[in-house]
């Protein structure tokens, strides 16, 4: 059976992010989306000028009022980019009653700071939203505000990345995935904490020095996949920086300018081949 997600998201007509990027690539996973924006951008926000931007609050409240109504049964909602406390609350309003699993991106900020708009205060509204996830991927900026500690910059270890998770999960999730730990310059990747089992597990990935826009939607959307099927963690883990690292080469191959975004496409087929196979392990 292939798992029904809703995906709140912010989408853009220009650049392959957020919804724009993980809509095709849950597809390749099997995953039947259902579609809640929650902002709409005639491009994303990393290195365009003059961004028509509408906030679509307004527009949620009306497609989730319709769904209520509707005898529609959805296997979990993930989630990305949230505007605003009332976007938060909609989304917590929904999930509870219709008994929602949840996977939480509390996207907000990176390199120690709040993305424009965003602020301690928005910090408490998506904490409540994570206190009541099955999984959560925070990066560094993000667990350090989730859990009003210090942020740990660049230079850390290994213990101090596993008290985070273990603060990040003692918040509510089963699973917190901690995203962007890098213990060697040239390797960068994820810690994966699973509470039950109180194991941590690091996945790596080679590191590259440009900036690339649409990396942590690569990973949502594959994580949030296999999570909904089942799929063992770890695994899914290894699959998503896998094709991430083939999409960066293909991308950097190209030679053009990268805020139009990774260039993933040629690579699907693969995804569709090596989801596949994790799925034929379990069944």
């Amino acid at each position: 059976m292939i798992p029904r997600l809703l995906v709140a998201n912010d989408l853009p007509g220009l650049g392959k992010v957020a919804l724009a990027e993980s809509l095709p690539i849950m597809a390749a996973c099997q995953i039947e989306t259902v579609i809640l924006p929650t902002v709409l951008l005639s491009s994303h926000t990393g290195g365009f000028k003059n961004i028509h931007i509408d906030d679509y609050t307004a527009g949620m409240a009306g497609f989730l009022s319709q769904w209520q109504e509707l005898d529609l049964v959805f296997d979990g909602l993930v989630t990305g980019y949230l505007k605003n406390k009332e976007q938060i609350t909609l989304l917590i309003d929904f999930a509870e009653k219709k008994e929602l699993s949840l996977f939480v991106d509390p996207i907000m900020g990176d390199y120690g700071h709040f993305y424009q708009g965003f602020d301690q205060t928005y910090a408490q509204n998506i904490l409540r939203l994570c206190q009541k996830a099955d999984v959560i991927t925070p990066n560094l900026t993000e667990a350090a505000f989730l859990t009003d500690t210090a942020y740990i910059g660049d230079c850390y270890d290994p213990l101090q990345i596993e008290n985070l998770l273990r603060r990040l999960a003692d918040l509510g999730p089963k699973i917190v995935v901690l995203t962007g730990v890098s213990f060697e310059k040239d390797k960068i990747g994820l810690a994966l904490y699973q509470k039950q089992k109180d194991e941590i597990i690091y996945v790596m990935a080679k590191r590259y020095p440009q900036l690339f826009y649409g990396t942590g939607d690569i990973i949502t959307a594959i994580l949030a996949s296999s999570y909904f099927h089942g799929i063992a963690l770890e695994k899914s883990a290894r699959l998503a920086l896998k094709f991430l690292d083939e999409t960066i080469q293909t991308t950097l191959a190209l030679n053009r300018d990268l805020k139009y975004g990774l260039c993933y496409e040629p690579h699907l087929l693969e995804l569709i081949k090596q989801h596949q196979s994790l799925l034929e392990e379990i069944r």
